[in-house]
């Protein structure tokens, strides 16, 4: 099934990490990466938590070379989309992975920038804050990146909601985790532990908001 069938289909969830929105629409924090990417000389772009590929594409398709991340297993997805293109490897790749193996995976490697779209919360604290000194190892430029904000309708009736955030890695309530498509343990942050989170591990925040539906978007530098 290649990228335009997907998107004619009804939003959908792999592995119960909550439904795939690159998949249908680019929202406003992927109309940035995009915007900055066209300027660009072919930058090579790292995309965690990618789903089925909608903005790994786009990205390709505005000039990035880019290598796709996602715990579940899209490979036939990628492999169709570079056979429907005529790209290669090198313009698009995918490796089915868990961001918690991605320094020993990435081992040696840099990027121009990053994008982690809704991702970030399936990770605990401690292991969130490892990725991103990782991250601010190997990326030369920019991050892009959003997590379900506490002001989200997933965080309504989040049972972590009053613990420390070192603390804050729970699974939601059955109905919650039916009706979000969510079934593996959350993060839910505030905008500043959002803030916080990521100038302790050396980003420099240079835009950050909360969208209409109570998620956190930043891009840092």
């Amino acid at each position: 099934m290649n990228l335009i069938d997907l998107s004619t289909q009804p939003y959908q969830s792999f592995g119960g990490f909550g439904v795939d929105v690159a998949i249908k629409r680019t929202d406003d924090l992927d109309k940035r990466i995009l915007e900055h990417l066209k300027v660009k000389n072919k930058p090579r772009v790292l995309d965690l938590g990618s789903g089925a590929g909608g903005q790994s594409v786009r990205m390709v398709e505005v000039g990035a070379s880019v290598l796709a991340i996602d715990v579940y297993d899209f490979s036939q997805e990628f492999s169709e989309y570079r056979a429907s293109k005529n790209w290669s490897q090198t313009d698009l790749q995918f490796i089915p992975a868990d961001l918690i193996n991605l320094a020993k995976l990435l081992d040696n490697e840099k990027f121009d920038d990053a994008l982690m779209q809704r991702t970030l919360h399936y990770l605990p604290y401690s292991q969130a804050i490892d990725l991103l000194l990782f991250l601010r190892e190997i990326v030369k430029d920019k991050l892009f990146i959003s997590v379900t904000g506490m002001d989200s309708a997933v965080g309504e009736n989040y049972s972590g909601k009053n613990l420390p955030i070192v603390d804050r890695f729970v699974r939601l309530e059955s109905a919650e985790a039916d009706i979000f498509q969510i079934q593996a343990p959350v993060c839910l942050y505030k905008k500043e532990e959002f803030i916080t989170l990521l100038k302790q591990t050396g980003w420099e925040v240079e835009d950050v908001w909360q969208s209409v539906f109570g998620n956190l978007k930043a891009v840092c530098g």
